[in-house]
């Protein structure tokens, strides 16, 4: 009777480790990160202030990547921004924004030798474009303008060419075009939240 108790015990502690992992891996990025309740909308075309001079735009546009090594969907996006930034790197400056708490060293590790890493610091960064999420891509204009911020792809683990949002912005900007509007799947924000928050599913807000 005492093995058949201990068997049980030990299937049931197996199947919750599983579901555990699993929820933690996968489940909880299912569903939209959860929007802070102090957040404000940072419309396209927004002259923005970006105090710190080394980051602001100079003589191109730029991209900034939202980048949490600890996040799972942050780590699968690393290749497609490597890739984007060797693709683009002529016309568009590309700069990684890690949140407050990261381990800078880790992080330089998932790119490029000579890419650009920074600290955002109170997520001043953050706040002035409107994200809370990684991973997110922002391009802002040579004038500091707004021109994009949202997903790179219409889901988190999605690499659908033809939802590409990021890589689609890119184009329209060097071409001169206005803006693009791909929509909520563009806006709606999958991945981790920022700076270092674990996913709470009460506290979703949509």
């Amino acid at each position: 009777m005492l093995r058949k108790i201990l068997a049980t015990f030990l299937i049931l502690f197996v199947f919750a480790s599983i579901g555990f992992l699993f929820w933690q891996q996968e489940l909880q990025y299912i569903l939209p990160t959860p929007i802070p309740a102090d957040y404000k909308i940072v419309p396209v075309n927004e002259v923005l202030s970006i105090n710190d001079s080394s980051l602001t735009p100079q003589h191109k546009p730029r991209f900034y990547h939202f980048f949490k090594p600890t996040c799972p969907c942050s780590r699968f996006n690393v290749k497609y921004f490597n890739i984007l930034r060797r693709n683009y790197e002529s016309q568009v400056d590309f700069i990684v924004v890690l949140p407050e708490g990261s381990d800078y060293q880790e992080a330089l590790d998932y790119f490029d030798k000579d890419q650009v890493l920074t600290i955002d610091q109170d997520m001043r960064l953050a706040h002035e474009f409107g994200v809370y999420s990684t991973p997110q891509a922002v391009i802002v204009t040579a004038d500091q303008k707004l021109y994009y911020r949202g997903n790179y792809n219409k889901a988190r683990y999605c690499t659908d060419p033809g939802s590409n949002f990021a890589q689609m912005a890119m184009d329209s900007l060097i071409q001169h075009r206005q803006a693009p509007d791909f929509g909520l799947l563009s806006t709606v924000s999958y991945g981790c939240g920022l700076p270092n928050e674990d996913f709470n599913i009460w506290t979703l807000n949509l």
